[in-house]
């Protein structure tokens, strides 16, 4: 929770706190492509809260949290804000409280209380208004509209300025899990089999698995959104275009990008430095290769995903497999021509019934000898997605 519900209003009197924060949101702003903002027009709808409680559970959450889901769209709804936002507030809720009302603070925030860990320091209500999901839900949705150009930030990065957490990047690994649950309430198909989190259990990690059967991509909106393929903080090694090949059997010109997160496991005979580490699905899409050392996912508007270097039984879906956004398809590994253990990202745009993925620059008319790759930063960009902000080192090593 670290200093979660503070909001913007504690900074009146700091100065120095307000100057940092202000140097902050300058560095992290970013702009989304048309897609992304085809994504933050989809109105929300409004939920009947008893039906979430009973349905199944979503990624781990069930029961009161689904409710407490609902309650939390429901919100979003009344003030006329997008499925977008009830995305936000479902991501903030899950950082903060694991979708429970917490009658109780951390040690950073010993009076925060509620969904959301609010404050007891007045900007947030009463104790009552604290504690009551539709009350505080809707508490923060203001929040949020007053913050410049909210539905054009990175997710995690829209919260923290609400939320003023310790960590502005705490928030995005609960994205997919969030978009999961407003694809699901909201009467998309699909249902997970996870068991309940218990208000005893840890944090779930809901980017590592997510529901099958989730509905195709739409409206420039991939179904459980578009997330990172890796575990954040990651760094990249190499960038698209021209390069010097690192090793015997690399190419020269690099239709990808090279990341190496900084979390690392154990794979098919490697350990080390990102080794072993989870992969993600950054969007849905049905798996087209899975075989030597890459896995391609194709998304129901065309285009073509590939993660490269993992070895085959480190592979953990198959050809025909129907893939969720988030889902964890295998582990970083170092296998093929490749120095050291990372993921290799490369997007195939031949095909692509997207307009905004069809303009990107397609590396034939940018000098490459491979034809319709288009440079991964640029893709993200175009879902509102940041590859590699400025929590990633860009280290042109690999």
């Amino acid at each position: 929770m670290n200093n979660g519900g503070k909001g913007l209003l504690l900074l009146i009197g700091t100065p120095a706190a307000l100057i940092a924060l202000v140097a902050f949101l300058v560095v992290f702003s970013f702009g989304g492509g048309s897609a992304a903002a085809a994504c933050g027009t989809m109105q929300g709808g409004s939920v009947d809260v008893d039906a979430a409680a009973k349905h199944a559970p979503i990624d781990g959450f069930s029961g009161d949290q689904l409710k407490n889901a609902a309650y939390i769209m429901n919100a979003a709804e009344a003030l006329g804000l997008t499925q977008q936002a009830q995305v936000i507030g479902i991501m903030t809720a899950i950082g903060e409280s694991t979708l429970q009302v917490l009658d109780r603070g951390d040690a950073a925030g010993p009076d925060s209380r509620g969904l959301f860990q609010q404050r007891g320091n007045g900007a947030w209500g009463s104790y009552e208004d604290r504690m009551n999901p539709t009350t505080s839900a809707t508490n923060f949705f203001k929040a949020l509209q007053k913050v410049d150009g909210w539905e054009d930030l990175e997710p995690t990065i829209a919260i923290h300025r609400v939320q003023i957490n310790q960590d502005p990047f705490h928030y995005r690994q609960y994205q997919s899990a969030a978009q999961d649950i407003v694809t699901q309430l909201s009467g998309g198909s699909g249902g997970s089999t996870a068991a309940p989190v218990s208000s005893s259990s840890p944090t779930p990690t809901p980017s590592a698995s997510a529901t099958p059967g989730a509905p195709a991509p739409t409206n420039g909106c991939s179904a459980g959104g578009t997330v990172l393929p890796l575990t954040a903080p990651f760094d990249m090694t190499d960038d698209f275009g021209p390069r010097q090949a690192p090793t015997a059997g690399a190419s020269s010109w690099h239709p990808a990008d090279d990341l190496q997160t900084r979390v690392s496991g154990s794979s098919s005979g490697k350990t080390g430095y990102s080794c072993g580490s989870p992969v993600y699905a950054a969007q849905a899409g049905t798996v087209t290769v899975a075989a030597g050392y890459t896995l391609s996912i194709k998304s129901a508007e065309g285009y073509t995903i590939s993660y490269l270097h993992m070895y085959p039984p480190d592979m953990m879906v198959a050809v025909g497999d129907a893939i969720a956004s988030g889902q964890q398809i295998g582990k970083v590994g170092s296998n093929g021509p490749s120095t050291g253990c990372h993921l290799d990202i490369r997007i195939d745009a031949q095909g692509s019934t997207n307009s905004d993925v069809s303009d990107l620059p397609e590396s034939q008319s940018l000098g490459g000898p491979v034809t319709g790759y288009v440079d991964p930063e640029k893709f993200f960009n175009v879902f509102g997605v940041t590859l590699c902000g400025d929590d990633c080192k860009r280290n042109y090593t690999e």
